[in-house]
Formats: structure tokens, sequence, C-alpha cells
């Protein structure tokens, strides 16, 4: 078999910091080389090495004396040592390329099984990414068929800024040079049926995601219907039912688990009223539906049902007139700098939005007219604005009675002033609520980042949720963005805070 080079296509846009090279001359298959920087300048001997570990501790160390340094390792330093060496080469920042090729080729002569657990867990993490794709050409060149599950995770983790289309993925590409392009979608429904549903739980999802954006959805459903499918295995048992109840079949793992949590005997009451609002509707806006729309049926059903019975041309005429009439100032974030943008008017988004969108923005501003919620989002963001070490965030839920609900939760760790670090008890309350929020509260004055940055996108991208972000334009006055997956964002107004 003739092995066919990957490279990152000349059109990748890489965020900066990610390339972690110091040579730009270019390898055969894409990358980078040091082979220049082999040559020591002046004619100066090269320092003698005493300590191979030292060196190759130093990514700032000539490439030369790494080389030298990885075939002096195993004669000098204990076999644990050597390992903790390589595998630091292998996967730390700073490294070139043939470098960490030789380190690699080291280890797997005298440690495969250790070089496998190594890449198993770090090399969806690798953010060094044309040595990222230099290793999955190294996987499929040989090919290391054990390696399958690790390419997948690898795959499946986003990498923005990294490829224009999926497909170039090397991770991908390392796959369909194992086993063919007509039967990757085999390979991801085998290993997903393969793998432990307990211990491999992240595993199952992640084939099942890959298999989604593949195409493959038809395929998923029929596996859904299989009857020899074991009653013992929670993920498809889950699926089914969701599949069964709301017609609705999750795209990522995050809607995987979304749903899986909905079966859980607690949310038994939310799942019903769900599937008795999905009957409500008629058969072509049920196919429309999505996990992040049941929490809004359930809060439309609960506030005023005649809801559920507007069509999209009332509900868009409704909003436009109250969020989108002509002379009204737009506060939008300020994206200079990056290649991305984002246009927040109704009017210039309304063919990217479904019924299911219009009928969440009328929740939200309805809810946002109400003076108790609204001096609860005032308050707490004026708590955010005194505390510089994160950003504040929660849930805007409907309880049993109709009653709009604010809930507070903590970050989960606080990384500084301009984020926020969902907790999981802040998605176990989404998973039944409408809408995840933030603010951008870091002063009053802050209407140069209204709206959500970047940031906000991919969290919005990864949990496939209806989110909401409140912005301080001045002391009294906060506006308010909704936004979700696919980069879509719509400005819902200013609104006051109550006398």
């Amino acid at each position: 078999m003739t092995f066919r080079r990957f490279s990152i296509p000349s059109t990748v846009k890489v965020a900066p910091g990610l390339l972690s090279f110091h040579a730009r001359s270019k390898t055969r298959f894409g990358g980078y080389c040091l082979a220049a920087l082999l040559v020591i300048g002046g004619g100066c001997a090269p320092k003698p090495i005493e300590d191979p570990v030292a060196v190759l501790s130093n990514p700032n160390e000539l490439t030369g004396r790494h080389f030298a340094a990885i075939r002096m390792l195993e004669a000098t330093a204990d076999p644990a040592v050597t390992n903790q060496t390589l595998k630091r080469v292998i996967v730390a920042n700073g490294y070139f390329i043939d470098v960490r090729e030789m380190a690699y080729r080291r280890m797997q002569s005298i440690d495969r099984e250790g070089l496998k657990r190594l890449l198993e867990i770090q090399m969806p993490k690798i953010d060094a990414l044309q040595w990222r794709a230099r290793l999955c050409e190294l996987i499929a060149e040989e090919p290391w068929i054990e390696m399958t599950p690790t390419l997948i995770r690898a795959w499946a983790q986003p990498m923005p800024n990294w490829v224009d289309t999926p497909a170039e993925r090397p991770e991908r590409l390392a796959l369909v040079e194992m086993y063919g392009e007509p039967k990757l979608p085999d390979v991801l429904v085998q290993v997903m049926l393969d793998a432990d549903p307990i211990i491999s739980a992240n595993l199952r999802a992640r084939c099942w995601e890959l298999l989604i954006a593949e195409g493959q959805r038809d395929r998923v459903i029929s596996l859904l219907a299989r009857s020899e499918i074991s009653p013992n295995d929670g993920m498809f048992t889950d699926l089914r039912t969701i599949a069964d109840q709301t017609g609705i079949i999750p795209r990522n793992r995050e809607e995987i688990i979304w749903a899986r949590t909905l079966c859980r005997p607690e949310n038994a009451g939310f799942l019903a009223a769900a599937t008795e609002a999905i009957r409500q509707l008629p058969e072509d806006r049920r196919a429309q539906l999505e996990l992040r729309d049941l929490g809004i049926l359930v809060a439309a059903m609960r506030i005023d049902p005649g809801l559920l019975a507007q069509d999209e041309a009332s509900l868009y005429a409704g909003l436009r007139r109250d969020i989108d009439v002509d002379g009204r100032r737009l506060y939008a974030a300020n994206f200079t700098g990056w290649s991305q943008s984002h246009t927040e008017r109704l009017r210039d988004v309304k063919e990217k939005l479904s019924w299911n969108d219009l009928l969440a923005m009328r929740i939200a501003i309805e809810s946002l007219s109400i003076d108790a919620v609204l001096d609860h989002v005032f308050d707490y963001a004026e708590r955010d604005l005194l505390d510089d070490e994160t950003e504040f965030g929660g849930v805007i839920g409907v309880d049993p009675k109709g009653r709009i609900e604010l809930l507070e939760f903590p970050p989960r760790i606080r990384r500084g002033d301009n984020r926020f670090e969902a907790t999981q008890d802040l998605f176990d309350a989404a998973y039944t609520g409408v809408f995840h929020f933030h603010n951008h509260a870091q002063e009053f004055d802050n209407a140069d980042y209204a709206g959500p940055h970047m940031g906000d996108f991919a969290y919005a991208e990864a949990t496939r949720a209806n989110c909401l972000v409140f912005t301080f334009i001045n002391s009294r006055t906060i506006n308010a963005d909704f936004y979700r997956h696919g980069g879509i964002v719509v400005d819902l107004g200013t609104f006051r805070r109550p006398d």
C-alpha cells in the first residue's frame, strides 16, 4: 500500500501561539524541520553531553544535541527515567517534529504499551498541530490498528481554527488510510458496539457523534431499532426512549449526556411534559426539534399554551415589532482581529432561524419584562462587577407553576474576569431549564463587549444549548443577546432596571 502523506492545507487558519516550532523550512509532508539548525555556527565544537535527561528537558537545546541525548539515554538513565523523558519529548510543547519522532520511535521499540497508553490520554490534547498531523501519519503508516479508538477520540475533539473542512482532519485521514473511505462508518459502528458500555462510555458517544457528522444519521436510527442490542446497554436504551417519545436524535456527546439525564427518574415529570407539548405541534414542526427545544416547549406550555399554536410568521412579526424596529441601536461585541464576524439584527438572520428559535426569543423577552426577574438580573450582574476573578452565570428556567426562575451557580474554577466555567450542577439544572446565561459585567460602561464572543460561541457549539448573555451598557441599563450553535446571535434589546 502506498502511503499518502497528510498535510495541513495552506488555507488553514492557525490560532496564534499554537505552533510550537522555531523554524520555517517546509518538509516534504507539509510540516517543519530543523535541518538548518543542525549546523552549529561559527565553527565552535558542540558542548559535550554529560546529562542526556537535562538536555532533553530543555526544548530550546539544539536539535543535534537532542538527537544525541536520545541515543545516550538508554545507556545512562534508569529505565523509568528514560520512559518519562521520552514521554515528555513526545507530548510537551516546544520540541521540533524530528526530535519528537525519534523519541516516538525509541519509545515504541522499548515500551510499545506505554506509548499506547500515553497517546490514549494525551493525543486529543496535543495542540502542536503539525506534530499531531505527523503522529497520525506514523500510526497509519504501520498501520497500528490498536490505536483506532485513540484516533477516534482525537478526531472528535474540536480544534477551532485548524482545518477548513472536517474531512481534512488528519485523524480521519489516518483512519481512511488504514481502512479505506467506504469502511469508515463501519469502523465507527464496530468500535461503538465493541466498547464497554461503562468503561468506554465516552468513546461510544464520540463514535455516535462522528457518525452523525459523517452524514450517517439513518445508520444510528437503525441501530436504535435493532432488537439484538442488549437491554442492559444503558446508552442505547436511553437514546431509544428519547427517540420514541420526542423523535429527537442527539447529535454529539453533550447531547447524549443530556438525553440520558432526561431519562433519570427525577426528570420523568419534565420528559412527560415535553412529550405532551410535542403532541400539540404539527408534524413538520416536530421534525425540526432539538434537545434544546424541550425546555422552551415546556416553558411555553406552562406560561401560555397559546404560544405553541403561534405560527412562524406571527412569532417573527411580534419579535420584529419588539426588538428590530428601524433606527434601534444594536450593541455588538468587537471582533477586530478575528476572521469571523456575526450580525445580531433579527432581520439579517431571519433565514437561519427556525420556529423554535423564535419561540425561545419570545420567552426570553417575556421573562425579562417581569420586574422581579429583571431585578435579579441586575443584582446578580452588580455582584459580578465587584468580583474580578470570574464571570457569573446560571440557568433561567420555568417552575411547574409557570414562574420564571433565575438560578445562580458559582463557577467551577476562577480563571479570570472574562470567563465563566460552568459546573455540573449548572448542567443538571439546565437539562430541564430554558437558557444557559452568563454576564459581561466587568464595568458599567461595557458596550464594546455586548453579546457573545468566540469562547461563548464555542460553548454553544459544544453544548447545543439556548444561551443568553447580559452586558452592562450603564448602571441602569443592560443588554441581552440570544445565541446558539451555528454562530447564530440576535440582539434582544436593552432593558432598564425597574424603579
